[in-house]
């Protein structure tokens, strides 16, 4: 813990600090996070994928985002594939599972919802002293945190990862690279990241 990563007031989470505000989160809310973190889809678009999970294809091991669901008016992609690790499939797999099994109760919250549940987390972590501040625990960080994984385990693949992310890679290197990640770090990254587009 400490030396946090802070970029436009957004943490860019190491894995502990991952497992620090999951370990805090209900259920449903871990499943949310973990579908945020590892498809590394905005916000928005990961809301409106909950109402469309047909947009998941489990044999190409990606989620195809069609013309329409991305709807940030600077976005140079009208459509993208989003690209999923071996972690990422199973995260996937399993919030659609459960959302199916209780569709009454698993729906997209506002942005001040899940800003308020992850916050709530993070305190509760800080408390229990798992982790060290509440610096930057912002809805987007989940975004910021996979391409940051990605680059940093997988730095010769940026045009794929731009790409998926639907980033062009000028923007993308200059937001998303030299973070100084420890070791230690990117080797815990390496896990989530594993058999990503394959």
């Amino acid at each position: 813990m400490g030396d946090h990563i802070i970029r436009q007031k957004t943490r860019v989470l190491y894995p502990s600090e991952y497992r620090a505000i999951r370990a805090e989160l209900s259920y449903p809310h871990q499943l949310m996070l973990d579908g945020m973190l590892f498809s590394g889809t905005r916000t928005v678009e990961f809301w409106r994928f909950l109402d469309h999970p047909e947009w998941y294809k489990s044999s190409r091991k990606c989620i195809d985002l069609p013309r329409g669901s991305i709807l940030k008016a600077k976005c140079r992609q009208a459509e993208r594939t989003v690209l999923l690790s071996a972690w990422g499939l199973q995260a996937i797999e399993g919030m659609l599972t459960y959302m199916e099994k209780n569709r009454n109760t698993f729906r997209p919250m506002t942005r001040h919802g899940w800003s308020q549940a992850l916050t709530a987390a993070a305190i509760k972590a800080v408390n229990r002293g798992t982790l060290d501040n509440l610096e930057g625990i912002v809805p987007k960080m989940t975004r910021k945190t996979w391409i940051s994984w990605m680059l940093a385990t997988h730095p010769e693949r940026e045009g794929s990862i731009a790409i998926s992310s639907g980033h062009d890679v000028a923007t993308m290197l200059k937001h998303y690279t030299g973070l100084g990640f420890p070791q230690n770090e990117i080797q815990a990254m390496k896990v989530f990241t594993a058999g990503w587009g394959e």
